[in-house]
């Protein structure tokens, strides 16, 4: 559990790079309660490779507030850290069992919440509950989601939609 947090400037919290290079991640328990991000790139982020097995699952973000995070609230199963385009692979490290709860603040870009999922290996029970994030200045933002199985609980903003 890490609690009492605050980032920035910097990159946010990752639980990744999970999988890279073919490997195995099992990942499970996580909890990040109380934190603070000031202008980071990411806020809470989960980021796995293609071609990666195992999982991460029951992962918790509660109690956060973002001040102009580039992006806010993200998972990336599809990573790629190459120039040339990765070629897609049929594995991938499954994401299950996560938790947004109490998440509020400011997102310096239009999409404040990503969850961008294998087609192989979609994420499954991501739960959204009680987040406002806006953009700054309270513009409104988006949420951009795919191949994602989650639950809207509570007020979401932006709400959850499907962008296959």
């Amino acid at each position: 559990m890490a609690t009492n947090i605050v980032c920035g400037p910097g990159h946010g919290i990752s639980i990744g790079s999970l999988g890279a290079h073919n490997s195995e991640a099992q990942v499970s328990n996580v909890t990040v309660d109380t934190a603070r991000f000031i202008g980071t790139t990411n806020g809470v982020r989960i980021k796995t490779w293609q071609g990666g097995k195992g999982y991460a699952k029951s992962l918790t973000f509660k109690n956060i507030v973002m001040h102009n995070v580039l992006n806010p609230i993200i998972i990336d199963q599809n990573y790629c850290d190459s120039q040339n385009p990765c070629h897609r692979q049929a594995s991938a490290v499954q994401v299950m069992d996560v938790l947004y709860q109490n998440i509020k603040g400011t997102s310096a870009s239009e999409v404040a919440i990503n969850l961008q999922c294998s087609n192989d290996r979609p994420c499954r029970h991501v739960l959204l509950q009680d987040v406002n994030l806006v953009g700054v200045g309270g513009d409104s933002a988006k949420t951009l989601c795919s191949n994602v199985q989650w639950i809207k609980r509570g007020t979401v903003i932006p709400p959850p939609r499907i962008h296959d």
